[in-house]
């Protein structure tokens, strides 16, 4: 008998991203909709839901389950987002996690357990796996150059890690021991063999089994499309899913079974002791499938499941090369299918649809309809993570066009201020390109039709002829003028092309502003320079400050690596202590080139926030050194003004504070300073009107705000919102007037006691900023969050 519909599970509000089943009675799910899910049997056919795991602040997109142990007699279950963290929960007590493993700098999308409970490795799009042995990280892992996808602890002790730069590595002791190479694509999945082999699965389409000495003995294909997920039933055939809305089950190198849902992405499958599977899918839900009749759901259900699967509309890009002119008139339906399972397509005027042979009842059942475009369909890749869109935006006459990258379920202007700030534009143009966003991704819904009529991509900067932008674009959407937020009869409900439905659905920022953008072999030569005549004139003890030929080799190789990874920088400790000496003791006008190095490289790597410096006699943490360095504490406290010099060497240590957010423990290092940093920022804005120190200024109160959040209390919260409203109240740059309000909605939307007094301190700045705001983006912001302020 084929697998048919089991149980439908509803729960999930997004995405379900990471599954994994316990037994044959209990799963556990993870999803965008920030939560973790337990579900246990409660009939044959139905499942019910036992917990609901929250902790997480971003989309949790991994899970694992954890055996018992002597310190854990019920085992544990691991949760990873792109809040960075890992989770760990004790099933017997699931209100909040028993411990937070943390490291990671970007999303933790991949978590193996060993059989013995003892070891957990997470993948992590920051390209590193880490090995945790009670509660430490034991070995980080090394090597791959783009997202580690999927992770998987063998029997013997060693570890796979597969990654979106097409490799998989295995591991042993924290070593690399070996290459599988043969993917045209990323590697997603991983699933251990009864035999000793491993398969894994890639956005090429395809399924591969691996012996370990790193033969590929087989390739399987069948999906159309990117192959997310893999399992091995109890006996031993493969399960994989993908974004061709099938799970098909392969044994003997062949495809076997294939199940068809009514959902574009099979984001995870998990197979059961009893040989059920079990998927989550893109829509939020998660369906069992059975080939037991005693376990097959009831006719009702089974019935909206075919029609649920009927109407599917899908795109022909997610069904390989299909020759329309080719296929069959609905007379193909007249005859058998050839085998148990069989999908194909048939012509009926201008509508292709498909349908599968049901062997059992012998019949075709259609099983949707295909579209030129329907929606989410193939996704893309850009370092090494996945998105729905990435558009080529034309800056410069001449030089290779900005990746803007973009999922249909991000918020348009989160998207075009995350662009901007990677690619240091002004934000002055946030609501040209997140226009560009609504425009070009517009209606791509599921079950949508196709795309007539709809016109072509255009570049936000570009056209027939170079885009200049205005600061007219969003203003008015043709009415005459903006009502009072605060008010009631002409109240602001913000758009639904800005995201946003209503104040209810307010979002603030959630992630830090790190600026990894940087020219490194500018940085270097002017660094190279500045050493040379250090060593020519004699400006200080230059036998001691000037930097060596092997120190400027290895400086020289840092630089080179800024903006070649997905953020990730090695230097060693020696020539990081090269690099801040010079911003250390070099004289003042020349410490600028340094100092910019020196907020890249704590943007990727957790180094100079684990460094002590020795400088006379005292030894320096990260702020500490970063104040030695610009007169950060100083000059800010200085009623005296500040020269050309200090502003730019301020703007880099404002910037390299910001950046020490990259990491978690940078954040916690940079908190535990508040105090005194607060205090000298306090009115450091009246003191420059360099635009760049400004913006840098504004970022790190944003940043502040975002940590207060995860680390502070309410009191802690209104000393950062009250500074910021003294900052906001004295600024005309707009990008600093957006990530200031920007500062305010993170802080109201956490601590009531700042949002009742953001009402008293913001009421009339941000009316009027809502109203006269120097760019469009300002305006939108100020708009929405006077709405969530008076809701």
């Amino acid at each position: 008998m084929s697998f048919k519909l089991s149980a439908t599970l509803n729960g999930h509000s997004s995405d379900v991203r990471g599954l994994v089943a316990q037994g044959s009675d209990v799963l556990v799910s993870v999803s965008r909709d920030k939560t973790a899910r337990v579900w246990r049997r409660i009939a044959p056919n139905d499942f019910a839901e036992d917990a609901i795991l929250l902790g997480h602040e971003g989309f949790v997109n991994s899970v694992a389950i954890i055996p018992p142990t002597s310190s854990s007699p019920s085992g544990l279950i691991a949760t990873g987002g792109s809040d960075k963290n890992v989770f760990l929960w004790d099933p017997a007590s699931l209100a909040q996690p028993v411990e937070t493993l943390r490291g990671h700098t970007s999303n933790v999308c991949a978590l193996s357990a060993s059989k013995d409970g003892k070891v957990l490795v997470s993948g992590s799009w920051d390209t590193t796996a880490k090995v945790w042995v009670d509660g430490q990280c034991k070995y980080t892992l090394r090597g791959h150059q783009q997202a580690v996808w999927s992770v998987l602890v063998l029997d013997d002790g060693s570890i796979l890690t597969a990654s979106a730069d097409k490799i998989i590595c295995r591991w042993s002791e924290g070593s690399l021991v070996c290459k599988y190479e043969g993917h045209t694509d990323c590697v997603r999945a991983l699933a251990a063999l009864p035999d000793g082999r491993f398969a894994s699965a890639a956005n090429d389409s395809s399924v591969r089994i691996w012996s370990l000495d790193g033969s590929c003995d087989a390739e399987l294909y069948g999906h159309s499309s990117f192959v997310y997920t893999l399992d091995v039933l109890p006996s031993g055939a493969i399960i994989s899913g993908g974004e061709d809305r099938s799970v098909r089950v392969w044994q003997n190198n062949e495809a076997i079974h294939v199940i068809l849902v009514p959902s574009t992405s099979v984001w995870a499958v998990a197979a059961l002791d009893n040989g059920d599977i079990a998927c989550g899918t893109s829509d939020g839900r998660i369906r069992v499938f059975s080939t037991d009749t005693a376990r097959l759901a009831s006719p009702e259900a089974l019935m909206v499941f075919e029609s649920e699967n009927s109407a599917f509309v899908m795109s022909k890009k997610t069904m390989s090369d299909i020759d329309t002119s080719k296929l069959p008139g609905p007379e193909r339906l007249e005859q058998p299918g050839t085998k148990d399972q069989q999908i194909i397509m048939v012509k009926s005027g201008t509508i292709v649809e498909a349908f599968q042979w049901d062997q059992g009842a012998q019949k075709w059942s259609k099983v949707g309809e295909v579209v030129d475009a329907a929606g989410q369909t193939q996704k893309t890749m850009f370092d090494g993570k996945e998105y729905d869109y990435v558009f080529d935006v034309d800056i410069t006459e001449g030089a290779p066009p900005l990746k803007l990258p973009y999922n249909v379920t991000d918020n348009p202007y989160t998207a075009a201020q995350k662009f901007l700030e990677r690619n240091e534009i002004s934000l002055d143009h946030l609501d040209t390109v997140a226009n560009f966003i609504i425009k070009n991704a517009d209606g791509v819904q599921l079950g949508a039709g196709n795309d007539e009529g709809r016109s072509t991509h255009s570049d936000p900067f570009t056209g027939g002829s170079r885009y200049t932008p205005t600061q007219s674009a969003g203003q008015g959407r043709g009415s005459s003028g903006y009502a009072d937020p605060f008010t009631g009869g002409g109240r602001y409900v913000p758009s639904t092309a800005g995201g946003q439905s209503g104040s209810s659905n307010y979002s603030p920022p959630s992630d830090y502003v790190i600026n990894r953008q940087g020219n490194g072999a500018g940085i270097f030569k002017k660094l190279a320079e500045f050493n040379q005549l250090i060593a020519q004139t004699g400006e200080t003890d230059s036998a001691s400050v000037t930097l060596d030929d092997a120190q400027l080799q290895a400086l020289q190789q840092v630089s080179a690596s800024i903006g070649t990874s997905v953020g990730s920088i090695d230097i060693t400790t020696d020539t990081y202590n090269a690099l801040l000496r010079s911003a250390v003791t070099w004289p003042k006008d020349k410490r600028f080139p340094s100092l910019d190095l020196l907020r890249l490289v704590v943007a990727g790597s957790p180094l100079p926030i684990e460094h002590t410096l020795v400088h006379d006699g005292k030894q320096l943490g990260f702020v500490e050194s970063v104040g030695q360095a610009s007169g950060f504490f100083e000059l800010f406290e200085s009623r005296n003004a500040l020269s050309k010099t200090d502003e730019i060497n301020l703007m880099m240590a404002v910037r390299s504070l910001s950046n020490a957010f990259a990491h978690a423990q940078g954040g916690s290092v940079v908190w535990d300073s508040r105090v005194r940093i607060l205090e000298a920022l306090d009115g450091s804005w009246i003191k420059t009107t360099n635009k760049n120190l400004v913006t840098a200024l504004s970022t790190l109160y944003l940043n502040l705000a975002i940590v207060a959040c995860k680390k502070g209390d309410d009191d802690q919260g209104l000393n950062i919102l009250s500074a910021a409203s003294r900052f906001l109240s004295c600024t005309d740059n707009a990008d600093a007037q957006l990530r200031l309000l920007s500062a305010f909605g993170v802080l109201a939307a956490k601590f009531q006691l700042c949002k009742d007094s953001a009402r008293v301190l913001g009421d009339e700045m941000i009316v009027v900023l809502g109203i006269q705001g120097k760019s469009d983006g300002v305006r939108r912001a100020a708009k929405e969050l006077g709405a969530f302020l008076s809701a």
